[in-house]
């Protein structure tokens, strides 16, 4: 299949929830497409707070993903779960260590590598950020009452298990 078929298979599947048939049920790439749009969309709209507060979401990503890994993770192994390029994680690494938030160590066991530490302000920053994830989550989620909550968990959850196991498996 080519580059560009997989390219606009989300537009060529694309349709909005309401002109799915309920008559029948939705086939998989109308659910695929479904879940890449949601996931689109809750994306910007989690962004929204921090853009409001002069933050990058590339910044406030790094931030949480350096929380995340513990104790002074590795720059490249920060980069490698981003998913980004040597030059932007430079650049996002310079700029949280002059806002004092990030600090670049060099690393013991090989002098090519840096290291990342949270500074105090950065931990004062890192609180903030969950404390307005929570806040947005549970504000995003609130149009679901418990019992849609505790379905939709279990069917992400289902769905999941499923896709690691199919990972799992040799090809053919």
């Amino acid at each position: 299949m080519s580059k560009y078929l997989v390219s606009i298979a989300p537009i060529y599947f694309a349709r909005k929830l309401e002109d799915v048939s309920r008559e029948k049920a939705p086939t998989g790439a109308e659910l695929a497409d479904a879940l890449r749009r949601i996931t689109h969309v809750m994306r910007r709209y989690a962004g929204a707070p921090y853009v409001r507060l002069g933050w990058p979401a590339a910044q406030v990503q790094l931030l949480l993903m350096v929380d995340m890994l513990g104790d002074r993770p590795r720059m490249g192994a920060v980069r490698e779960r981003l998913g980004l390029t040597g030059r932007a994680i430079t650049s996002a690494v310079d700029a949280l260590e002059r806002d004092g938030l990030l600090v670049r160590e060099p690393d013991p066991t090989d002098r090519r590598a840096s290291l990342l530490a949270i500074t105090e302000a950065g931990r004062a920053r890192v609180t903030e950020i969950e404390r307005i994830q929570r806040g947005h989550a549970d504000e995003t989620f609130e149009v679901l009452n418990g019992a849609e909550r505790t379905t939709l968990l279990e069917l992400l959850g289902r769905l999941e298990d499923h896709i690691s196991a199919r990972q799992a498996e040799p090809p053919p």
